[in-house]
């Protein structure tokens, strides 16, 4: 049987420090919740979700201990293995699991997070997100995510254990170059960016415990690690007409940077020029004008049994394996 969400966003105790209402979007800003008070998130409940999750919505990634290297991110492949299973991995290992969009999958989730964006439109002058998603994160103790930037705008819910996150200044191109934002934007890229230790003295940092949720300005660099716990978080997407004119004219951008050869457009994202720019683009891809590969991770380790039979380990994918 599965749990249920609340009914009530009174249950979720969704609160922003009154101050800090008007930043939300433009700093960092931290809140509090009660999600990890919820059945939602025991581990008999993420079990019976590992179990019945579409795997092909469920994502593995395994890390090395340096953000500074990349190279050692991989995309794991889980094949069949159980829920149980996955999850006693998760506790052994460095492991990260992504259940993407588990609002499509989960109709409890999908209530609980357009609840959490009731609450929060509730506090927050002017802010009316069109649409929301989420993805439900279960990983490993000192599992860490990359310096990254996300498209949409989001919402980091933690729920078990702590991490810790370092936000970097949003839009700065000393941080991210404007045309790897393009490549995001456009799906031609991951997230992952290069990163330098030297970028932490511009980053705000927060370690979060059970019970709070950090939001920072759209597009805004970060990375993460776990500290000495499994961790549960749900990262929740919101989009709304501005974060939707970024979207365009970005992308925009990149039709003219790459077709045309043009550099240094404005990003501004009202106005004439950038509804001329973006209406070119979107008449160019109608007519194939601006074909585009969206870039997709393949698995470089698989999880397996190790020979054992205590627990659960990864080995390297050969082939076309996964």
């Amino acid at each position: 049987m599965k749990p249920s969400a609340p009914t009530s966003v009174l249950d979720l105790g969704v609160d922003l420090p009154w101050w800090l209402r008007t930043k939300f979007g433009q700093q960092p800003v931290l809140g509090q919740h009660r999600l990890h008070d919820q059945a939602l998130f025991s581990d008999d409940a993420l079990i019976a979700l590992l179990d019945r999750f579409p795997r092909q919505h469920l994502y593995a990634h395994s890390m090395g201990n340096d953000p500074a290297r990349l190279e050692d991110n991989h995309r794991v492949a889980i094949g069949d293995i159980d829920g149980a299973a996955l999850l006693t991995a998760v506790k052994a290992g460095r492991l990260w699991l992504n259940l993407t969009r588990i609002d499509r999958a989960e109709a409890p989730y999908r209530q609980l997070i357009s609840s959490l964006y009731e609450a929060l439109s509730a506090q927050i002058p002017g802010f009316m997100p069109d649409a929301s998603q989420g993805t439900l994160l279960i990983s490993s103790p000192e599992a860490l995510v990359y310096y990254h930037a996300d498209a949409p705008a989001s919402v980091l819910w933690h729920i078990r254990g702590r991490k810790r996150v370092w936000v970097y200044p949003a839009l700065d191109h000393r941080y991210l170059a404007p045309e790897l934002l393009e490549d995001i934007f456009a799906g031609v890229r991951h997230e992952y960016l290069p990163y330098l230790p030297a970028y932490d003295h511009a980053a705000v940092v927060h370690d979060l415990r059970p019970g709070q949720w950090l939001a920072w300005p759209q597009n805004a660099p970060h990375r993460v690690s776990n500290l000495d716990s499994v961790n549960v978080s749900l990262s929740t997407e919101h989009f709304t007409a501005a974060s939707r004119r970024r979207f365009r004219v970005r992308v925009a951008n990149r039709w003219f940077r790459i077709r045309l050869g043009f550099r240094e457009l404005s990003t501004r994202e009202d106005g004439a020029m950038a509804w001329a720019k973006t209406l070119t683009q979107r008449m160019a891809r109608n007519l194939g004008l601006d074909p585009v590969k969206i870039h997709q991770q393949r698995p470089s380790l698989r999880l397996v049994a190790k020979a054992s039979g205590h627990g659960h380990g990864v080995e390297a994918v050969t082939g076309d394996r996964e």
